[in-house]
């Protein structure tokens, strides 16, 4: 924590979706310690607060500590989800989606997929660089978490349990609260009242996230003899050990992302229909993400100004 706000928190609002930044202390580095009780968020939130206090006159400090405890609060929300909701851990958030994610035995055909995933084989960089990472650190920043989420239910047409379940295998900061509906809500199977849900493009994010190619340089050596045009035209299929792309991401993310768009759509008509307890929640979380939104535009708004200003 001291370190983190003595020099390292500078620039968190846009680092920490940096993998090869927040792996070399972009981020706190803090969720270990919270995880097991180390430090309470309490001190971690007040400590932060008063720092920033200090900082009113430093627009670009300040906006990096908002970001920062903005996670904070985050983190304590899924807690209480957890506790007030505990079958959520294991339970798909609507019955609707029990039909396409279960914890039951892989297909041969998707247990391939699945060993490709957790092995970092896979066939997209970046999706393997952090998988490597995940395997060797049992860390990846969330960025990298949201994103192999996607691929693997989305993409693979896995169950997030499987994928949730190796998380927490691996994930020196494994939390229940938060690792296993971060999966229900990549795998797309919550907020039913959102008419879209995102689906993480492993291409793109190499250009807006790991624009030199450090992080994958880094996690897949197989790559390193090749520039990122190179490697975005897969010149290395035979010509090195890394493996072509085990599926058609585009093709997947239409077919698959269909399936789940369709669930939620059915979803969202029962509990317009039905109303009740479970829509009231449905209609919290909705206003609640987009408040959330809002808020973060605001006071995006009001940084810049600040910067203006000074």
């Amino acid at each position: 924590l001291n370190s983190f706000l003595k020099k390292r928190y500078f620039g968190y609002h846009w680092k920490l979706s940096r993998p090869m930044l927040s792996q070399l202390g972009a981020t706190s580095h803090l969720s270990p310690h919270l995880t097991f009780g180390n430090i309470s968020t309490r001190t971690v939130y007040q400590s932060t607060k008063a720092f920033a206090e200090e900082l009113k006159a430093q627009p670009k400090a300040e906006f990096s500590l908002k970001a920062f405890r903005d996670r904070l609060r985050w983190h304590d929300s899924f807690t209480a989800r957890l506790y007030f909701h505990p079958e959520i851990a294991y339970t798909n958030r609507y019955p609707e989606f029990d039909q396409l994610y279960t914890p039951e035995t892989l297909s041969a055909e998707k247990q391939e997929l699945f060993q490709a995933w957790l092995e970092g084989m896979t066939g997209f960089p970046l999706v393997d660089a952090s998988m490597r990472q995940l395997k060797t650190m049992g860390w990846m920043n969330f960025r990298m978490r949201a994103m192999c989420a996607t691929f693997l239910t989305i993409n693979c047409g896995i169950s997030w349990h499987h994928g949730a379940k190796h998380y927490m295998n691996y994930l020196v900061d494994g939390d229940l609260a938060i690792n296993n509906w971060q999966w229900q809500m990549q795998a797309g199977a919550t907020n039913p009242l959102s008419d879209t849900f995102r689906i993480y493009n492993p291409s793109k994010n190499i250009a807006e996230k790991d624009p030199k190619g450090d992080f994958i340089y880094h996690w897949i050596p197989e790559l390193q003899s090749y520039s990122l045009p190179e490697i975005e035209q897969e010149k290395y299929i035979d010509t090195s050990n890394y493996p072509k792309a085990v599926l058609d991401w585009s093709k997947t993310r239409k077919v698959n992302g269909k399936v789940v768009s369709d669930l939620r759509k059915q979803t969202k008509q029962r509990l317009l229909s039905q109303g009740g307890d479970e829509y009231d929640s449905a209609i919290a979380a909705k206003e609640t993400v987009e408040k959330y939104w809002q808020h973060k535009d605001r006071e995006y708004k009001e940084y810049q100004q600040k910067l203006t200003l000074t």
